[in-house]
């Protein structure tokens, strides 16, 4: 039985011809070029060639021919299948690196070099379709990312025109037209967890998960080719922590080498299959995205013929790229290069390609990085930059900070340390952050920095849901004992059962450190005489494991404020106990010790924000020589005085 509305379907279209949503997706793009062939007039057996750079920074040609076009391989986006010739190709098959290398069919450009096969044993790979690139070129841009201005200044009598036109904005109540039609624009994709909560390790799992193009990197389909992270500087374990935290992004670290400096030698602007760097850091320690120039038109021009990580409107910085050879493999050929010349930023980064304009410049992180205490080594002072952005900023100084460490300082000896960290943040002046441990048996490895109040901190600044953040600049100054400065708690005993109303509660600690016999410390603990009657759990904790009362951040100011100090001193014991007494936290202000009826006072009627109500936690706090590890409890009563 044929279904009603495929009969009232079919009638319309009797009647009215054939409907607009009916009609096959426009998987070709819409721009149009003189010099641009349209897939639907590309054939089987068509021949013609490529350009790409296979050493240093001029193209040079490789031959294709057509194998077939796949329609909507991607949505509205089709796919044309070629096999290249080239003595080295032939070699490499597919190469990672090669993605944006441009390819013309007839004299006219077809598109870009984007796809493969791993482990293919022939060189067959996938061409972008370059109207669907150029329909990326042609997207509006914000005027903003995150804070930062995308676009350069208009001359001063444009700049005069839009000043008048806002001030008649103001008079007439209307916006501006142009100002309308601005997106509001945000860099990358921010974590969704609880703010203060910030994880780099969660952060890149939601990002991998929501890139489904390199969620398919590695399995037998047809996929983009991988964007070559060129890495120079950089440490054993740095380099492993790295290729954990991005490949699943898409992104392939390559040991291939980088430059802190400008080789004079590099063209000042991009041409059609030159190479192109996307610079994650830069400086001491470097990593650059590797990948060819398409199509440059005019200030701008599309590359790649993907995504690199599929973030939208962004703000990432370009150099152009230099290549020393194109290294065969059997799972994946890639290219060797590094950065040679700063040169604009990556705008754009979308479905078919990434946008990147000559004259725009990014947002990056100046880091500093001083190690003392590694008497006579050589290299105690490290400077890079690190690209700015939600995921990447933090993710990076962690890798960066950890590689300095080790190059300076590796030793397989017990390393106590403290790390005092200057961050600089636009409009918010100065964070003092501190962090602290001990490493046993060896220099802290790069991933112990993931978990640093710095590199949370950089998070939660860069990923705060009320306002953008500009961070101006990191200086980290690291100080080394190569001693194991730590106790380890290895029991607690109760001095008295029972109290007497405001009696203090005796502890007797021992402590167990590295080398030598165990030692023995009575601290007292104040017990207010309000909780007689009252059965205490008293909670010994190191200080570096009890975060301070803090109210809830509820805009910028307050999470700026609340990471300043969040723990108690590293070589500090904290005895805590929870009272029964009603306590509120309201914006920056924390009321203890309530009466009763007073959280019923303070409920407003007339709105729904209310003070946050919480059980109010004693801490006192008592310094010791080292750190200390371990933690235990007892419980303590306190008399009811018959009256």
């Amino acid at each position: 039985m044929r279904s009603p509305n495929l009969v009232l379907t079919a009638a319309l279209v009797g009647v009215l011809g054939p409907l607009p949503f009916l009609g096959a997706a426009r998987a070709d793009g819409v721009a149009n070029r003189s010099d641009v062939i349209a897939v639907a007039d590309i054939k089987p057996g068509m021949r013609g060639h490529g350009l790409t750079v296979f050493q240093g920074y001029a193209p040079e040609r490789f031959d294709v021919e057509v194998i077939d076009v796949l329609p909507n391989f991607r949505p509205r986006q089709d796919l044309i299948l070629i096999k290249t010739r080239h003595p080295r190709l032939d070699v490499t098959k597919i190469v990672a690196g090669m993605s944006g290398s441009p390819i013309y069919l007839g004299g006219k450009m077809a598109g870009a070099y984007a796809y493969g096969w791993t482990f293919g044993s022939e060189p067959v790979a996938g061409v972008t379709p370059i109207r669907n690139m150029l329909d990326d070129l042609a997207r509006p841009l914000p005027d903003a990312i995150d804070g930062w201005p995308l676009r350069p200044l208009p001359p001063r009598s444009a700049r005069a025109t839009v000043e008048e036109r806002g001030r008649s904005a103001k008079t007439t109540g209307r916006l501006p037209a142009r100002t309308s039609e601005r997106v509001a624009g945000a860099s990358g994709r921010r974590f969704q967890g609880r703010i203060t909560e910030y994880d780099v390790r969660e952060h890149t799992r939601e990002v991998a998960l929501a890139n489904v193009s390199a969620a398919t990197f590695g399995t037998p389909a047809l996929t983009p080719v991988a964007t070559p992270l060129s890495v120079g500087g950089m440490t054993p374990g740095a380099f492993a922590l790295a290729t954990e935290l991005l490949t699943p992004l898409g992104l392939e670290p390559l040991q291939a080498g980088g430059s802190g400096t400008i080789d004079p030698q590099a063209p000042t602007r991009y041409v059609d299959g030159g190479a192109i760097g996307v610079d994650l850091l830069a400086g001491d320690i470097s990593m650059s995205g590797l990948g060819t120039v398409t199509r440059v038109e005019g200030d701008k021009l599309v590359a790649f013929g993907h995504p690199m990580m599929e973030a939208g409107a962004t703000a990432l910085p370009t150099s152009v790229g230099r290549i020393a050879w194109l290294m065969a493999s059997e799972m994946r050929s890639f290219k060797v290069g590094a950065p040679a010349r700063p040169v604009g930023s990556l705008v754009n980064d979308r479905q078919a390609s990434i946008v990147v304009s000559h004259g725009t410049k990014s947002p990056t992180v100046p880091v500093t990085m001083t190690i003392r205490g590694a008497t006579g080594a050589p290299t105690p002072q490290w400077k890079f930059s690190a690209a700015h952005e939600k995921l990447m900023t933090p993710m990076l100084v962690a890798i960066a900070l950890g590689s300095a460490l080790q190059t300076t300082a590796g030793e397989r000896q017990d390393v106590s340390w403290n790390l005092k960290t200057k961050v600089r943040v636009r409009g918010h002046g100065e964070l003092v952050i501190e962090d602290y441990g001990v490493a046993v048996g060896g220099t802290p490895q790069p991933g112990e920095f993931l978990r640093s109040n710095v590199v949370r901190g950089l998070g939660m600044l860069l990923n705060n849901p009320w306002e953008p953040v500009i961070i101006e600049a990191v200086d980290a100054a690291i100080e080394l004992r190569y001693a194991r400065e730590m106790y380890r708690l290895r029991g607690l005993e109760l001095l008295d059962t029972e109290l007497e109303p405001g009696q203090p509660a005796r502890l007797r600690l021992t402590l167990e450190p590295w080398a030598g016999p165990p030692i023995s410390r009575v601290i007292s603990v104040p017990i207010p005489e309000s909780l007689e009657g009252e059965t205490l759990r008293l909670e010994v904790t190191p200080g570096y494991m009890q975060s301070r009362d803090r109210p809830a951040p509820e805009n910028l100011a307050m999470l700026v404020a609340n990471l300043q100090d969040p723990v108690y001193p590293a070589k500090t014991i904290v005895v805590g106990f929870t009272k029964n007494s009603a306590s509120v936290a309201y914006r920056t202000h924390v009321a203890e010790n309530l009466p009763p009826g007073a959280l019923d006072a303070l409920r407003p009627t007339t709105t729904s924000i209310v003070p946050e109500a919480f059980r109010t936690e004693v801490r006192h706090v008592v310094p010791i020589e080292q750190f200390m590890v371990g933690k235990d409890a007892v419980s303590v009563e306190v008399k009811r005085v018959r009256r």
